[in-house]
Parts: C-alpha cells; structure tokens; sequence
C-alpha cells in the first residue's frame, strides 16, 4: 500500500510540474510571438509602407512639375510666371515626399545614400529651371530650350534623378517584401508556441484520464476550465495569422495604388518629354538639332485609368493590422489562468497524498 501512495504520489508531482513547465513554455512562446508580430507590423506601417508611398507620390509630383514647367515655357507662359506656379508646388511636394522617405526609410545606408543623391541631383535639375527662367525673360530662345532640355537630361539620364527614384522604389519594395514574409511573419514561425499549446493540451486531456482511472472521478472541473482557457489562449495567439493577413492585404492595396500613380507619372513625364522634343525641334529646323535629340518624339501617351483609392486609404489597412494589441495583455492572462486552474485540479489529489503511508 506504501509503495503505491508513493507511486501515485510521484506521479502527481509530475504530471504538475509537466503542467506547470508547459504552461510556462506555452506562456513565453505566445507572448514573444505575438509581441514580434506586432512590432514588424507596426514597423511596417509607421515606417516601410509609408516609405514606398512616399517614392512613389514623389516621383508622380516631379514629373507634375516637369510638365507644368515645360507647358510654361512652351507655350509662352513663363513670360509671366516663369517655370510657373505648379512647377513650383509641385517640386516642393516631391521634395517634401522625399524628405519623409528620409524619416521613414527602410532601405539602411543604401537607401540614405540614394535620397542623397536624388536631393543633390534635384538641386540640379531646379539650377537649370532657373537659367531656363532667366534666359527666357531675355529673349534668348536658343538658350532657355538648351537649359530646359539639360534640365530634362538631368532626370532622364542612366544614372540621373528617375533611375535614382526608381532604384530607391525597388529598395523600399524588397524590405516591405521581406518584413511580410520573413521572421515571425513566415506562416513556419506558428511552430514555436502551436506545437507546446498541442502538447500541454495532450497533457490536460492524459491528466483528466489518469485521474479518472485513479480516482474514479470522470470530470476534474478545474482541469476542464483550464483545457477551455488554453483554447482561448491558442486563438488569442492565432491572431497573430489574422494580422499578418490583414496585412497581406493592405500590402496588395499599397502595390496596386503604387503601380497605378506611377502609371500616371509616366504618362506625365511621356507628355512632357514629348512637349520638349517637339519645341526643340521646331526651334533647330531646319538645320538639325544634333545626336542628342531623338528621331521621333514619342507617341502620345495613352489615357490611364484614374485613381480608384487615395494615399490614406493605401495605408489605412496596415493599421487595422495592429488593432489588436490588447490581446498582448489578455495572452498571459489566459496562461496564468491555465496554470491556476490545473493547480486546482491536481493540488487536492497530491494533498490527500501527503500524509499517507
């Protein structure tokens, strides 16, 4: 009789320490996965998404002001106005874009290095605006289309201001990219804290059969109550999936509203560049305007659908991604709970245990 109290007994200690370590396990695992979840979704919404908008709104707003700067010039408004007004807003929203890419930029040093270089060669492209302005105001036709088309030079060429743009773009992409699909956000990552929540589960439902056998009590309620609060706690844990759809989601809505401004700012710098080719050439005929100049102008561009979401709205999902915060609070809460109520559950079987020989 001795030896099976203390057989009985042992077992009891186990099956409590085994409860207790899970718990614990289960309890870690769920808050840090959680908790990192959260913290590259709220990464990737005050800081990376932004970041992408930001090129792309600057690289649209650019090109708006080469088109109004080359329409002033062509068709005789700069005589009042200059580069003119939109020219002149324009460029202070693309460089107001740029300098919140700045803030927000995802791209490490190379990143840093490439919005140094756009604001450089932005400083350019406005010196020639600007000589462009003055000779125009003194009647120097030759001059103003030469500073307009070295201008445009400035950010067309291989290794000018768009190329510049569309490489930082494609940095900002490729960490928005990776922070969706790496880390705790790869679907493999549930392992760390589902596989410990399936094995505590396991030991509660053993615990609730070895006591039965033992004891005859078929239902042990405080075991019971913790197997329900362990399921709540696997789907408090599990949101992090619904998060990281959301923003999945949200991330389709940021890329189609990318690809369609800049769609648009094509467009614009198709009409543009168009516009300039034409007014140089009228200018060079009929002795040529030299190897620089293309043959052709090119085609007039065709319309492009229009703007279907706003910026805010490219955004607004990757907030609904980190809405459930909360739930950081409730997880541990639950796991205590868990603890609490196998203790209730195995605590009185032990204690009658105690004092037995």
């Amino acid at each position: 009789m001795t030896e099976k109290v203390s057989t009985t007994r042992r077992d009891l200690l186990r099956l409590r320490l085994g409860l207790l370590g899970l718990t614990v396990v289960v309890l870690a695992m769920s808050v840090w996965s959680f908790a990192a979840t959260q913290s590259v979704l709220g990464t990737v919404r005050d800081r990376t998404a932004p970041a992408v908008l930001d090129v792309a709104s600057a690289k649209a707003a650019l090109m708006q002001a080469h088109l109004a700067a080359v329409n002033s010039f062509v068709d005789g408004g700069a005589t009042l106005v200059g580069a003119g007004e939109e020219y002149t807003t324009d460029l202070a929203v693309a460089e107001q874009d740029l300098a919140r890419a700045a803030g927000d930029n995802a791209g490490g040093s190379t990143g840093s290095g490439e919005l140094q270089l756009i604001a450089g060669l932005l400083t350019t492209y406005s010196g020639w605006m600007s000589a462009a302005d003055t000779h125009f105001r003194e009647g120097t036709r030759d001059l103003y289309l030469t500073d307009l088309w070295y201008a445009a030079r400035s950010l067309y060429g291989s290794q000018q201001t768009l190329a510049h743009l569309e490489g930082l773009a494609s940095l900002q992409r490729k960490e928005l990219d990776q922070q969706l699909s790496d880390g705790w956000l790869n679907r493999w990552t549930v392992l760390a804290w589902l596989v410990p929540s399936i094995l505590l589960s396991l030991l509660l439902v053993y615990t609730q059969r070895y006591l039965w056998r033992r004891f005859g009590r078929r239902f042990n309620v405080g075991l019971i109550g913790a197997t329900a609060l362990l399921v709540l706690l696997i789907g408090a844990t599990a949101s992090g999936l619904v998060l990281a759809d959301r923003a999945h989601a949200a991330d389709a809505v940021l890329t189609s509203y990318v690809s369609n401004t800049d769609q648009r700012a094509n467009a614009v710098s198709t009409t543009a560049q168009r516009g300039l080719i034409l007014a140089v050439r009228q200018a060079c005929s009929p002795t040529g305007c030299g190897a620089t100049l293309p043959d052709t102008a090119p085609a007039a561009p065709q319309s492009t659908p229009a703007a279907t979401t706003t910026a805010a709205d490219a955004t607004a999902g990757f907030a609904d991604a980190t809405d459930l915060s909360w739930l950081l609070v409730l997880i541990p809460v639950l796991a205590l709970g868990v603890a609490g109520l196998a203790l209730v559950g195995l605590q009185p079987r032990i204690d009658e245990y105690r004092y037995r020989s």
